[in-house]
């Protein structure tokens, strides 16, 4: 029996030695350390594109760019804002993938505990945002800002709420070398880039790109705006959405959205009342929904949150002077299957013209 507890303790080791050396090697995450994040800010304060690694510390990144730089605007949401041609002056994209309301709290948050708000920010509001289970934030990196930002939308002194980021968090990102899903994940990125690529040290992956290249390769701009993205045929993402139909899941809009998030709604009316009494301009954006996927929707007692939420932001932004740009509904901003890129993202260039699309509210 002794001998083979002692067998199976060497094959677990011998298991978690290999999972903790591939993951170690690999770290798609970027787990290990911020050098990678580090060498790609100081390029893109430089003024130098950078072809994008993939998966980074996303709001690790937009901190370190926050820190140095003083924008007029900031426009802030999910990947839905990374791809659009913005035609203001001066401004920053603050893009944080599939990001949820703490995680617009937390980027204001970032700039706020600098006192640095700007005179605008663009808000986009994904149909999503005000559901009932997304009320986390995915960006863990920079989620103390989150607490901080919602301490003084509450009305609490500033000095009690800047304590909230003297607090010593506590990492467990060190965990994921023992999962095997991040292995499956490690195994799946020295597949995709080779092992050579996999052992270059992290901040060496990075590179500047030229202008001719910001079209034929993924990139970030100094503005925070991403290039490339990749545009699917209409009739594959008809086919994606029928087969999220089928499977009763809509991604990010899940199983169901019958309901508002209370705690969501009054989160995002703080925020909203807290800028407009700081004095900053704020403009809301809502990016229309694929137009199949919105006829699945509309009329849909299982998803009537939708409709909900699109009602409640017109409220509160008429109660705070505030302009709405786009819609959820295509076919009121004139968008058709043709002008998406993908089930999610509009083609850029439509995308600011869906930005300057105002709704009359009658």
């Amino acid at each position: 029996m002794k001998k083979l507890i002692i067998k199976c303790v060497l094959i677990a080791a011998f298991v978690y030695g290999i999972v903790i050396s591939v993951n170690r090697i690999a770290d798609p995450a970027n787990i290990s350390g911020d050098d990678m994040v580090i060498e790609m800010a100081e390029r893109l304060l430089a003024g130098e594109a950078v072809a994008s690694p993939g998966d980074y510390n996303e709001g690790l990144l937009q901190k370190l760019i926050l820190d140095e730089k003083d924008p007029e605007t900031v426009i802030l949401g999910s990947s839905s804002v990374m791809y659009i041609p913005w035609d203001y002056e001066d401004y920053q994209v603050v893009g944080l993938s599939g990001a949820y309301i703490w995680d617009y709290i937390a980027a204001i948050g970032l700039m706020d505990a600098d006192d640095s708000l700007p005179e605008r920010i663009v808000i986009c509001v994904d149909p999503w945002i005000l559901k009932t289970d997304h009320g986390i934030g995915r960006h863990d990196s920079i989620s103390e800002y989150g607490q901080f930002e919602a301490a003084l939308n509450a009305g609490e002194d500033r000095a009690q709420a800047l304590k909230i980021l003297d607090e010593k968090k506590t990492d467990n990102s060190w965990k994921e070398y023992l999962s095997f899903s991040y292995f499956q994940s490690s195994v799946d990125y020295i597949k995709k880039w080779g092992l050579s690529y996999a052992l270059t040290p992290a901040e060496d992956r990075i590179r500047s790109m030229g202008e001719d290249e910001l079209d034929t390769y993924p990139c970030i701009l100094p503005d925070g705006r991403h290039t490339d993205l990749h545009v699917y045929d209409p009739d594959s993402i008809d086919e994606e959405v029928k087969g999220c139909i089928e499977r009763r899941n809509l991604g990010y809009l899940g199983e169901d959205f019958t309901e508002l998030s209370d705690q969501n709604v009054i989160l995002f009316e703080s925020l909203i009342r807290y800028l407009r009494g700081r004095g900053v301009q704020v403009d809301i954006y809502l990016p229309s929904i694929y137009p199949l996927m919105y006829e699945y929707i509309d009329g849909n007692d299982d998803f009537k949150g939708v409709g909900l939420e699109e009602k409640r932001i017109r409220e509160m932004a008429m109660e705070y002077g505030i302009t709405v740009h786009g819609t959820y509904n295509p076919s009121l901003s004139g968008m058709e299957r043709e002008d998406y890129a993908d089930i999610l993202h509009i083609k850029p260039e439509k995308g600011i013209e869906e930005y300057h699309f105002i709704l009359e509210q009658s």
